[in-house]
């Protein structure tokens, strides 16, 4: 994979700002966002790392 490849960065364009989504809506609520925090530092990166694998075995 080429890191300049425009749509990597485009990905964790959206990607980046979709891991704060949830705590900023927690916050905004007044619920404690630890846990919200927490799940999404466990699964975004899986579910990046997903992405990136299909995005291989696909060829696209």
């Amino acid at each position: 994979m080429d890191l300049s490849d425009v749509e990597f960065w485009a990905l964790l364009a959206v990607a980046i700002p979709g891991l704060f989504l949830p705590v900023i809506i927690a916050w905004w609520k007044g619920r404690s966002i630890v846990p919200i925090a927490l799940l999404s530092l466990v699964f975004w990166p899986g579910a990046l790392i997903l992405v990136l694998r299909l995005r291989r075995k696909r060829g696209l």
